[in-house]
């Protein structure tokens, strides 16, 4: 299993490894030395990124300066894509294909940002490789084009060209990318990219299993045949439970506020504004920092508040009223999991295709900002909690989530590939 160094890419590839152990599997991952501890925890030996590549998400801004000085958005992201994405892909690639080389391995599964399997992809002679869709489909097919408008399918006028629905700007960025990309795939000894990077990775799995499902994805057209929605993971690593925030009687609604595990660096972005909104209000907020130090919220916290660096999601969603989050996909799916509707407050990374799903499947609300102010936030709460829609509809994605069950799928499909 190979997975990019971020939380949330490898905590859900490591639920999987976990699972995969208890049927009987020898599991290998190879990932960023920050997580060789949970590796080894969930039963998996652990391969190490060679150090050159090795970046620790915590300070992307030491690897990358100039990440900083762009707002959230496309040209940030674009940006990552070409040195943190695309640049690796040669050493990773030798370095996947060593590992592999050095024990008998049947077959390979890669989250869709771990770009450095394009390379192996090409080969004729490779093993079996699935890929995990841990964060929104990014597959360009004729009704969805990644970095897009980011409008629902369904809305889209068939006659209506890409020429039309991206900009000049947006299409530069995405040229840049592209380039960068295929730059990397010859440096490897591959032939440049036929498709959009995105696609090739999809498509040139053998499967590709989406962590969700057409009720919170878009239904798409034509996408290739190995694509298969298999709905979210559940319970994929234990998270660290605090203890009781408050008496179990109180009646007022619980509002859950994260900023995920990455785009956390600066706490005043959603969780402090969130906090001083929500005040006044007659709620509970409980706040999860993602592991970064409590140090950048207010020392004197509202009385309705709560700021935990952990908090289980297990544990807290069932009673939750309604999710506050920056996009994180795991974040999204684990609320709608639980019926539990959405606001999302964020920009960068693929947030943007993470907030319009949202929006199409009619759960929750999207700022269309990663820094909200409190009147935004205030009245997104009261929208929310005033208006059942919301959750009736979140219910709905729910009851679909439920009906499948993901760890077996994936089981099942390892069994096919191997068997």
């Amino acid at each position: 299993m190979a997975a990019v160094a971020t939380p949330g890419h490898v905590y859900p590839m490591l639920g999987i490894a976990r699972y995969l152990i208890a049927q009987g599997h020898r599991v290998r991952v190879m990932t960023g030395a920050l997580f060789r501890e949970r590796a080894e925890a969930v039963g998996a030996q652990f391969v190490p990124f060679d150090a050159q590549v090795d970046f620790d998400y915590r300070y992307l801004e030491r690897h990358f300066p100039e990440r900083a000085a762009l707002p959230p958005g496309n040209a940030q992201m674009a940006l990552a894509l070409k040195d943190f994405f695309a640049a690796p892909i040669p050493l990773l690639d030798r370095q996947l294909r060593a590992a592999i080389a050095a024990e008998a391995t049947d077959l390979l599964i890669v989250e869709n940002c771990f770009y450095g399997v394009l390379p192996l992809l090409q080969a004729t002679d490779r093993l079996p490789v699935i890929g995990i869709g841990v964060t929104p489909l990014s597959y360009s097919s004729r009704d969805a084009i990644f970095y897009g408008p980011r409008i629902p399918p369904a809305l889209l006028p068939l006659e209506l060209p890409r020429e039309q629905l991206v900009d000049e700007a947006t299409r530069v960025l995405i040229d840049e990318v592209q380039q960068s990309f295929n730059a990397a795939m010859v440096q490897s000894g591959g032939g440049p990219l036929q498709q959009p990077f995105t696609d090739a990775l999809i498509g040139g799995c053998d499967r590709f299993l989406q962590l969700a499902t057409t009720a919170l994805e878009y239904p798409r057209e034509d996408l290739p045949a190995g694509v298969r929605f298999i709905g979210p993971l559940r319970g994929a690593v234990a998270a660290r439970q605090g203890g009781c925030e408050w008496d179990e009687a109180d009646p007022r609604p619980l509002v859950i506020v994260t900023q995920g595990t990455l785009a956390n660096v600066d706490l005043r972005q959603l969780i402090v504004p969130t906090l001083k909104a929500l005040a006044g209000l007659p709620v509970r907020v409980l706040a999860t920092t993602g592991g970064r130090s409590v140090d950048g919220v207010p020392a004197q916290l509202p009385d309705n508040a709560r700021v935990r660096q952990f908090i289980s999601f297990e544990h807290w969603l069932p009673q939750a009223a309604l999710l506050i989050t920056n996009g994180g996909y795991g974040s999204i799916n684990y609320a709608l999991d639980h019926g539990v509707p959405l606001i999302v407050a964020g920009t960068g990374e693929d947030k943007l295709e993470a907030a319009s799903r949202v929006v199409a499947a009619g759960c929750g609300i999207n700022l269309h900002t990663s820094e909200p102010d409190e009147a935004q936030l205030r009245q997104a709460v009261q929208q929310i909690l005033s208006q059942p829609v919301y959750r009736q509809r979140a219910a709905l994605v729910q009851a679909d989530y439920a009906r499948h069950d993901a760890l077996a799928a994936i089981a099942e499909e390892v069994a096919a590939l191997t068997g």
